[in-house]
């Protein structure tokens, strides 16, 4: 973690305007100061405003929507005089997302505190075992959500049909095998057994087919689960949003602007 931290002072400018000799001190140092808060002018206008937004944590993006359409990161101030209802919509990558209504007046300033719930492997468990993929898409894994999901539908789909292959098959073998039992002639009995013996065998292949596609199935959902848990990213996030201040020396012999962000 580096910080670094840049001074635009304005001590090293007022000097070369202030040159002259019969200009007093003081008038120097107002000058300057002057100077400062001009520059500073749109960093202090951000302060104001009749809708303020911090949350935990910072860093939120925040999305208002009413009568206009404005976006902003918290801390922020919305200095826009804003009338009438709006949502507020919070979310933050690893956070739970967040709305709210308001109803604002342009003239009455509100503040507005959210506290974001972090994501976790439960709520990702039980996700994923309603609908595969489902956990890993809550937790920002889209690319291993799709996977699962098709995966699971996919293999879904194959048991169904095998599902229903051996049942047809179950079904013929069995009418045959009732048609057999009721059958007196021995010799038309003798014919049916061939037939008989290859039904039995396409309903036990079928049998066979739609227990695998059910353990892949089952294995696809597990697995699915399983991911869910242990591979539910633990992110830990920080706000790198600069931070903007006034300095004076102890005398107020210099004044100046300090930016100073981490990454």
């Amino acid at each position: 973690m580096f910080l670094l931290a840049y001074d635009f002072s304005l001590g090293y400018i007022c000097p070369t305007i202030y040159d002259n000799r019969e200009v007093g001190e003081n008038m120097r140092i107002r000058t300057c100061i002057l100077l400062v808060l001009v520059l500073a002018a749109p960093l202090l206008a951000q302060t104001e405003g009749n809708l303020e937004v911090t949350s935990d944590p910072p860093g939120t993006t925040i999305l208002l929507d009413g009568e206009f359409r404005l976006a902003g990161v918290t801390p922020t101030v919305f200095s826009q005089p804003l009338n009438g209802r709006y949502t507020l919509k919070a979310s933050r990558e690893g956070y739970e997302s967040y709305e709210t209504e308001l109803l604002l007046t342009g003239g009455t300033p509100l503040r507005v505190n959210i506290t974001l719930a972090p994501k976790t492997r439960f709520k990702a468990f039980l996700r994923s075992a309603v609908i595969p993929g489902w956990g890993q898409f809550y937790a920002g894994e889209k690319a291993r959500g799709i996977f699962f999901g098709l995966a699971a539908l996919g293999s879904g789909l194959v048991t169904l049909i095998a599902e229903e292959d051996f049942r047809d098959k179950k079904e013929s073998y069995e009418d045959l095998l009732n048609e057999f039992n009721e059958e007196r002639s021995i010799e038309v009995r003798k014919q049916m057994e061939e037939t008989i013996n290859l039904a039995r065998e396409e309903a036990y292949d079928a049998e066979t087919l739609r227990n695998i596609s059910f353990g892949i199935l089952a294995a696809v959902w597990t697995y699915n689960l399983v991911d869910a848990v242990i591979f539910f990213p633990n992110k830990r996030y920080e706000s790198y949003a600069p931070r903007v201040s006034l300095n004076t020396g102890d005398d107020l012999s210099s004044v100046g602007l300090n930016l100073s962000f981490k990454f």
